[in-house]
């Protein structure tokens, strides 16, 4: 099931700067050089590859010399933006919140009925045998941001390396055991999803598989999703979100290096 906060936080502004193509079946935003032979995959939240914040991080990243494929795993049937603000932590709820809220009961359970693990992971394994195929001199990535985070964590063994924020529904210890290529969490501590204890039990568990290309950061004072819908218009939560995605990308810049020829 989708966690509360899962469904909670902001809408960035920004003029996205890539395009929308089909790849593999899948509806894509791509950003970034097309040529480059560094590849990163977005796993998104359960907003998917409309919501603004994900293209403009996804530009972000392509600013950073990759080229950035954000696929929609959900059929265009993600959560629908107005349920960010349907349970905001309010003690007097509006009218409005009142009135929507079993839509929003209805919405979450629909979504994850509709989007069970075989059927995600099918999509994205389906995608990345594509760009196997059709770019095989590429290093390629998988970031996952909450729902998605998930499946860079299952589907790790797949990818050059993989990098996880926030993830919710993993099923731990059991998903964490096929991990056996680069891979980096970014964890807030209070998260009830995946907290600083589970930051702890994952840096062991994968000590003890011999896994030595792993880090696990704990970022404090910050929410479950904040690398993706947190308020950039304050500065200390943007500086947070910041450091994330620099985190993220420093482990793509240097597991995702295309050997010379």
């Amino acid at each position: 099931m989708v966690c509360a906060d899962c469904t909670k936080g902001n809408v960035h502004s920004g003029t996205p700067v890539g395009k929308e193509i089909t790849i593999s079946g899948l509806q894509s935003y791509v950003t970034g050089d097309e040529n480059s032979n560094r590849v990163v995959v977005f796993g998104t939240d359960v907003f998917g590859w409309r919501l603004p914040n994900v293209r403009l991080l996804a530009d972000e990243y392509a600013d950073k010399n990759f080229w950035v494929v954000v696929p929609d795993l959900f059929d265009g049937r993600e959560l629908p933006q107005w349920t960010l603000t349907a349970t905001e932590d309010t003690d007097t709820p509006t009218w409005k919140q009142k009135f929507q809220y079993p839509f929003f009961i209805f919405s979450v359970i629909s979504f994850a009925l509709r989007n069970q693990k075989a059927s995600q992971e099918a999509k994205i394994t389906g995608l990345l045998s594509h760009l196997r195929q059709t770019r095989p001199d590429a290093k390629i990535g998988m970031v996952g941001f909450c729902w998605g985070g998930r499946f860079a964590i299952t589907l790790n063994h797949l990818f050059d390396a993989t990098a996880v924020a926030h993830p919710s529904q993993v099923k731990f210890p059991d998903e964490l055991r096929g991990v056996t290529n680069p891979i980096s969490f970014a964890v807030a501590d209070a998260d009830k999803q995946f907290d600083s204890k589970r930051a702890d039990e994952t840096r062991a568990l994968l000590k003890i598989k011999g896994l030595k290309d792993f880090e696990v950061v704990v970022y404090k004072g910050v929410q479950h999703g904040w690398t993706v819908r947190t308020d950039l218009t304050n500065a200390e939560k943007k500086a947070k979100r910041d450091q994330a995605r620099d985190q993220a990308l420093n482990w793509f810049a240097k597991y995702l290096t295309v050997d010379p020829t």
